[in-house]
């Protein structure tokens, strides 16, 4: 058995319609708040089912939203030019910046034209300041890195009910 026999295949884009999308707020060690929000952009269907619920598995592609509001004694003058993200990491010797507590932890919820509906939920696994970089309002520029669980709900389910 190769990688790619068992790396699902898209089969097919569909269509959605936004239920809900949830704005995480998180506080650093720092002090700074961060607004974050991971916005679905596409869906896909896959060939492949989970073997536990039969469920289809889909693939999901999004993007992220961040806002950083940061303590007046980080705040620098803000930056001229910044740089895309690539360079901006080689240029900007980032630090990490531990996550002290995250609020408001909810579900986005998308229902799909073929009836499904999904649940996504942005994980945060690193949060990094890039040191001699600030935005237009001189708040510290942050890297948010964060990882997108995705399940499928029946089109019954709501809310913060169980899959």
């Amino acid at each position: 058995m190769t990688t790619e026999d068992t790396l699902p295949r898209l089969t097919k884009e569909i269509d959605f319609k936004t239920v809900k999308e949830e704005w995480l707020t998180i506080e650093l060690e720092d002090g700074t708040i961060i607004k974050f929000k991971s916005v679905l952009l596409r869906v896909f269907e896959t060939d492949k089912v989970d073997p536990i619920t039969g469920e289809r598995i889909y693939y999901v592609e999004g993007q992220n939203i961040v806002v950083a509001r940061a303590p007046d004694k980080l705040k620098g003058k803000p930056s001229e030019h910044i740089p895309p993200i690539q360079e901006l990491v080689k240029k900007g010797n980032p630090v990490e910046v531990k996550v002290k507590k995250i609020y408001e932890d909810g579900w986005n919820e998308y229902e799909l034209e073929n009836g499904d509906r999904l649940r996504v939920k942005p994980v945060i696994t690193k949060v990094l300041k890039i040191k001699g970089f600030y935005d237009k309002h001189g708040d510290p520029i942050y890297i948010v890195q964060s990882q997108l669980v995705v399940t499928t709900a029946s089109s019954t389910a709501h809310g913060g009910e169980g899959v």
